[in-house]
């Protein structure tokens, strides 16, 4: 199975081409394809299940969907799939629902700009709130948004919908970063892209751009940020000096914040995150502009991160799932990251670890079906998902083919 490799050709010919003079051309890492898996107009018949060479199979859950971007399980076993579209999908025993949940805010839907990530309250037992993270706001002047929401019982409606936090505006629809994850104190952690035309504030605290944020579940910042005075950065940033993070997951036994990011041409990173720690970009990048320029000469520098693993060339990173449970039990407490339209992406990667976080090896998994990933996820009943990244997207489950 292949994609029509003229189509994202194309695409990255026209993003390239039409940036304004003097400018870097458009960022590439989630070029999406307008094909469905089979390369087939979409409309088509439903898709068939996928075996790869490397002894996984993967069946289609849900088809059809507008630029899936992330996954997320309801205790019940329901799950909702966003759309960069602006919407919220629920597939419910085995079957995609025709109606989007009902009561969503509208989004900037343009380039990469959409719905994003969700994230349920610890307490969504007794409060059923739901966060979500989008572009918010026009071409001339968006931003990434987090709300949050009451669901409904049988989860078709958002009601109550309140806006906590807003970052910093820009006039680009690229690099929103989007991801969300709760930490075990109840504290909300959400990731955010520097616009792509903002990279050198990304060393600068004093804004949002190129940060991560924590936040109380509420949209106030805890007192324990590192920043929390205002004096040498905004309260609510938690780290700074990133480019665009795509992936997020809490690791309890490890007590460990992982996050990934996309690197320019090449320097795509896995890092741990700590509080107030500066992770580099662009002061220390290990890739180039897409034009093959310089960025900076240096890949590492006093007071600054390096990553726990670097991917030069690219793979794109997008979504990432920690395993646990009994049915991938060999691959307990591993990584697994989706990998989209990058020069060594279409593919998921296992990221293997040891007790204390150390990576002990990677394997790329279902490379030959050269299909990009854009989430991941651990489903309740232990199954490994991926959802695709195109326009026609699919959410697949993820079996050995045994």
């Amino acid at each position: 199975m292949k994609f029509l490799a003229l189509t994202a050709s194309a695409l990255i010919l026209a993003a390239a081409c039409s940036q304004p003079d003097g400018e870097p051309a458009a960022p590439i890492e989630d070029v999406d394809n307008t094909t469905d898996e089979t390369g087939a107009d979409s409309g088509n018949a439903s898709i068939e299940a996928l075996t790869s060479e490397d002894g996984f199979r993967l069946t289609p859950v849900a088809e059809g969907l507008e630029f899936p971007w992330d996954m997320l399980f309801l205790p019940d076993g329901t799950m909702l799939i966003t759309e960069r579209s602006g919407t919220i999908r629920l597939v419910r025993d085995g079957e995609l629902l025709p109606e989007p949940v009902a009561g969503t805010p509208e989004a900037h839907v343009n380039a990469q700009g959409g719905y994003f990530a969700m994230a349920l309250d610890p307490d969504f037992a007794s409060n059923r709130k739901l966060y979500l993270a989008f572009a918010k706001g026009t071409a001339e002047e968006n931003t990434t948004a987090v709300v949050s929401g009451v669901l409904s019982d049988d989860a078709s409606e958002l009601t109550d919908v309140q806006e906590i936090f807003t970052g910093a505006p820009r006039e680009t629809s690229h690099h929103y970063g989007g991801r969300l994850a709760f930490l075990p104190d109840g504290t909300l952690i959400t990731t955010l892209g520097e616009g792509f035309r903002y990279m050198e504030e990304s060393q600068n605290p004093q804004n949002y751009h190129g940060t991560i944020v924590r936040l109380n579940a509420d949209g106030s910042f805890p007192e324990d940020n590192p920043f929390i005075d205002g004096e040498d950065g905004l309260p609510g940033v938690w780290s700074y000096g990133h480019r665009n993070v795509q992936g997020l997951v809490w690791d309890e036994a490890r007590q460990t914040l992982w996050s990934h990011e996309h690197g320019p041409k090449g320097g795509d990173e896995l890092n741990r995150i700590e509080a107030g720690n500066n992770y580099g970009w662009p002061a220390i990048t290990y890739g180039v502009n897409y034009d093959g320029t310089i960025i900076t000469e240096d890949t590492e520098a006093p007071g600054m991160e390096q990553p726990v693993v670097k991917w030069v060339p690219s793979i794109a990173p997008s979504g990432m799932a920690l395993v646990s449970g009994d049915v991938w039990a060999e691959w307990e407490g591993d990584l697994i990251i989706g990998a989209m339209n990058g020069p060594r992406g279409q593919k998921l990667v296992h990221v293997m670890l040891d007790e204390d976080g150390n990576v002990t090896g990677q394997a790329d998994l279902m490379a030959d079906l050269e299909v990009p990933f854009r989430d991941v996820a651990i489903g309740p009943d232990g199954n490994l998902y991926a959802a695709t990244a195109n326009m026609d997207g699919t959410v697949y489950r993820i079996d050995r083919n045994e």
